[in-house]
């Protein structure tokens, strides 16, 4: 082909497809039944073969239809070559035998095809051929035969004409449909941005504010105080800065419109690129969720990335989305040095390690259920499990640790 873009691509080429599969199956059906039917008189070997020869034609096209259907959208030659086959067809097995009915799904296609451009060409051709055929054959003309079954060609191409004006109408109203959806998808994106500058990022700077103007009096006061404030507003600082980088990350990534297992894959591949460590990714691409609750997955996944990076040490890194019953569940396991949770984990906060206490805040933010397992030596594991469906129990308690 010479067009770059394949023409049964998008809803409107499936459609496409679909119906000319459908006439194929048809055309098969009617030739099978035609060959059953030929008048005695007519029933020779050539008459026999050349009906044959049709339907094996037929089936031909409804497998091959994916390679069959561009080029006749390319070269229109090819159904005008498909109407003489028909007209051959016509003189040994005559116009008034059940095959005449078979001829006109060659209308049909030419309006599905190319509309009313098509029909006015091959409609015309086959009426022709049509007259061709009876002239060659014994018939009584009267005005069935003269008229009435020539006609039968254009409605047959006005059919596939309406059936394609129909697909382009459903196509239109699928490209707003799609369009409504990323435009709402972006409104909310920018609303959520809004909410996380102020929910997480002000927060955080108006919390390193406050510990610096206490700083100075801690110095005088309590200077091992003073130097366990200070650590505080370093780690921070270090989060804030991350938080922005997130923040730009996400407004440079078009993430409204990818699927949330192209944006995990995408996230880790990135992550793992810049670590240079090995990690793998097994993420459904039928699963997806709501616009809130898949931005606050992908931000404890890099969250817990960035632990890994920052603390873990791990060669391997594995990350995994599935559906498991009426939920959703996000696994992020690491084979590095692991750690002991704390029951209580406002301990890591103590300690300035604030990672899985953002994390709990997003998964419950989304209604998800956090688990954080890990012990010294045998890596960490991080599970995110989401209700997949709306009447799903939210659960009372977000984070389970072991």
């Amino acid at each position: 082909m010479s067009s770059a873009r394949d023409p049964l691509s998008g809803l409107s080429g499936a459609r496409l497809g679909g119906t000319f599969r459908l006439l194929m199956q048809v055309r098969v059906l009617a030739s099978a039944v035609a060959l059953l039917l030929i008048p005695e008189e007519r029933r020779t070997p050539a008459a026999l073969i050349m009906l044959a020869c049709v339907g094996v034609l037929s089936a031909l096209a409804l497998f091959g239809w994916r390679e069959i259907v561009p080029r006749l959208l390319e070269y229109p030659i090819l159904l005008a070559l498909d109407s003489l086959v028909a007209y051959a067809a016509l003189e040994v097995g005559g116009v008034l035998g059940p095959f005449f009915l078979v001829t006109v799904i060659t209308s049909t296609l030419a309006g599905l095809l190319y509309q009313w451009t098509g029909t006015l060409l091959i409609c015309p051709l086959q009426v022709l051929l049509y007259y061709t055929a009876a002239a060659d054959s014994e018939w009584v003309t009267t005005f069935q035969t003269a008229v009435g079954m020539p006609l039968f060609y254009f409605v047959g191409g006005f059919v596939g004409t309406a059936l394609r004006r129909l697909f382009d109408e459903f196509t239109i109203a699928d490209e707003a449909r799609h369009r409504a959806e990323v435009a709402a998808a972006a409104a909310e994106e920018r609303t959520r941005l809004a909410r996380e500058m102020h929910d997480s990022l002000a927060k955080t700077l108006r919390g390193i504010s406050m510990a610096a103007t206490a700083l100075p009096t801690w110095v005088t006061n309590s200077p091992e105080r003073a130097c366990e404030e200070a650590r505080r507003i370093v780690a921070a600082a270090e989060i804030a800065a991350r938080e922005v980088r997130e923040l730009i990350a996400e407004l440079r990534t078009d993430i409204v419109r990818l699927s949330l297992a192209d944006v995990l894959t995408q996230t880790v591949s990135t992550w793992a690129d810049d670590t240079g460590t090995t990690a793998e990714v097994d993420a459904d691409p039928e699963i997806d969720l709501p616009v809130r609750d898949r931005h606050e997955v992908v931000s404890i996944l890099r969250e817990a990335l960035e632990n890994v990076k920052r603390h873990a040490d791990a060669s391997m890194v594995r990350v995994r989305l599935a559906r498991e019953g009426e939920s959703v569940t996000l696994t992020v396991a690491d084979d590095g040095r692991g750690f002991t949770m704390p029951e209580d984990v406002d301990v890591l906060a103590q300690a300035g390690h604030y990672g899985v206490i953002g994390m709990q805040e997003r998964a419950l933010h989304a209604g998800a259920v956090l688990s954080v397992r890990s012990q010294p030596g045998e890596g960490t594991t991080v599970t995110v499990t989401i209700p997949a469906s709306t009447g799903a129990e939210v659960p009372t308690s977000y984070l389970e640790m072991a």
